[in-house]
């Protein structure tokens, strides 16, 4: 049975996934854990990661040379997309696909590229792959032609120059592969690294908790992969939800890292093909909070205590966790905590087939999942009084975040997620299979518009993702109850709300409003795309492309 066909006889159950999926006690918070935390233990292997011992890994940080290497944008930077291995995981060397480059005299591998606001910056992306690929910009504010969308895409042993400013205030943005049809795959297989932009007031930020890039201040790539017997990363065109069965925190598996009783900055990312994650810290079996400082676009207005958070796939976070208060040799687990998937798929059937069938030992969406853990080292007294004076310095105000935009007379724009009996995804009426490139719909350059994103109910999470711009939240209504419980501003709006955005979670049943300014300093008309995060949705055509014109 195809996959199509799977999930037009989950449409059939929509009515009683419904009903399951409103009922407020499937929400509830879980605290409870059935496993140690301790890394050496033998008896237990951690939920999703069949024949590993987890947390035995350094992490990868941020180096000079290979996979995850730092690179400044200082100057023209040549990457070229290839394929070769790498050993990642113990035995046999991972086939990857990725951005490699050299720079003086380095070999790098989907660098961690630095630039700064105001910047101007030149990329050359050579195939060197058997197919079409791209590097898209994911989160900057940039023309079409630089974008790296499959509207433009690089052929097979082609070459393309990118060239753009960076007018984006900081935050932690990423690149990755957007050919269409084949961005599931190109991803899963590695093409994707992390673009870090810093501003005055970002450093400003850094100096006075005292946190240094790279010691106390540190990016945390996190995505699943489906891997064989042989450690090769694999993949399926055509299926649902690809999810994995290992989990690579900057590109290690199960990963630890040795911390200081100290404030950490811990900049995250979803880089999974479709699974969310509900992060949180645990210690001893007990939540360990954190303030949410950031999100996609940068820093909050002020900070935010929470015990988790939902971080879609493409969503980042930036958070502070303090392990100020631990005795040396705790442990904190950064965990995926159990949720609700609300994915009307798990009721399809006895007869229909398993939906994990492509994917072997990998834990379901919405199961709980053990990311890396943190170990806390020994220090001096002094030492430990320091890193208290960084925990109590965390200023009132973050930044000078505006507020949200006063709506009230924007025109809205509805757009409805949907599935059809046959199983396909739309926006509004539009799968961009059948639409192809041509922009649905256009809008006026330096007008401004509310969006309100309307998701069935009988759908399933959609983290929609928009190019070209950022844009402010500012409702939510019908919400589930997990999502209702963490409102602290008037229209429904959490904390991830508060922030700039490129991305954004519509659960089933829910209304989404986002606000969006349509001004740019570029001319004539410029081509975006307006998509589904999860990227088999994307591939399977939930994506469209829209025109800003003069």
């Amino acid at each position: 049975m195809t996959d199509i066909t799977r999930r037009r006889l989950f449409v059939g159950l929509a009515a009683a996934a419904a009903v399951v999926a409103a009922t407020p006690w499937l929400f509830k918070r879980r605290r409870e854990h059935d496993h140690a935390m301790n890394p050496a233990a033998d008896a237990h292997t951690a939920p999703g990661l069949p024949n590993a011992q987890p947390f035995q890994t350094p992490l990868r940080l941020p180096g000079r040379e290979g996979l995850f290497a730092e690179v400044a944008l200082s100057a023209p930077l040549a990457l070229s997309a290839r394929a070769a291995a790498f050993p990642i995981f113990a035995g046999k060397p991972t086939p990857v696909w990725h951005y490699a480059g050299s720079v003086e005299g380095r070999a790098v591998a989907n660098p961690l590229l630095r630039a700064a606001t105001g910047d101007s910056v030149e990329v050359v992306l050579a195939n060197e792959l058997t197919e079409a690929t791209t590097i898209h910009w994911h989160g900057l504010s940039i023309d079409e032609a630089n974008d790296g969308s499959g509207l433009h895409p690089v052929a097979a042993g082609a070459r393309q120059t990118y060239r753009y400013r960076i007018d984006n205030r900081a935050g932690l943005c990423w690149y990755h592969a957007h050919p269409h049809e084949r961005t599931g795959l190109q991803l899963q297989r590695g093409l994707a690294g992390l673009l870090r932009v810093e501003d005055e007031e970002d450093r400003a930020l850094g100096e006075r908790l005292g946190l240094r890039w790279g010691e106390r201040d540190l990016p945390l790539f996190i995505a699943d992969k489906q891997v064989d017997a042989d450690n090769a990363i694999v993949y399926r065109i055509g299926a649902d939800d690809w999810i994995g069965n290992r989990v690579l925190v900057n590109w290690t598996p199960e990963p630890f890292l040795e911390v200081l009783p100290a404030l950490y900055r811990l900049r995250l990312v979803n880089g999974c093909n479709a699974r969310m994650l509900r992060i949180a810290f645990d210690h001893q079996g007990q939540p360990l909070p954190f303030r949410l400082i950031g999100t996609d676009g940068g820093l909050l207005a002020q900070a935010w205590s929470m015990d988790d958070v939902f971080l879609a796939p493409a969503q980042r976070v930036d958070v502070l966790v303090d392990f100020g208060a631990l005795a040396p040799g705790a442990r904190v687990l950064l965990r995926s905590l159990e949720y609700v998937a609300m994915e009307n798929e798990d009721e399809s059937g006895a007869f229909a087939p398993d939906p994990m069938g492509d994917h072997p030992g990998a834990a379901p969406m919405g199961d709980a999942l053990d990311l890396m853990q943190f170990c806390v080292a020994a220090c001096s007294d002094s030492q430990r009084r320091q890193a208290r004076l960084a925990s109590a310095n965390v200023p009132a105000a973050l930044s000078t975040l505006p507020a949200p935009p006063d709506t009230t007379a924007w025109p809205v724009r509805p757009i409805r997620l949907r599935m059809d009996s046959d199983g396909t995804w739309f926006i509004n009426d539009w799968n961009y299979h059948q639409v192809g490139h041509a922009p649905v719909f256009s809008v006026k350059r330096g007008s401004r518009e509310v969006w309100e994103i309307r998701n069935n109910m009988t759908s399933m999470p959609h983290p929609i993702h928009l190019h070209g711009f950022q844009f402010r939240v500012v409702s939510r209504s019908i919400s589930p109850p997990d999502v209702r419980s963490r409102k602290v501003a008037p229209q429904g709006l959490g904390p991830q709300d508060l922030g700039l955005s490129d991305t954004v979670v519509v659960w089933p049943g829910e209304i989404v409003r986002i606000a969006i300014d349509f001004s740019q300093p570029f001319s004539g008309t410029q081509r975006y795309m307006l998509h589904c995060h999860n990227l088999e949705h994307e591939d399977m055509g939930m994506m469209v492309s829209f025109a800003v014109e003069d």
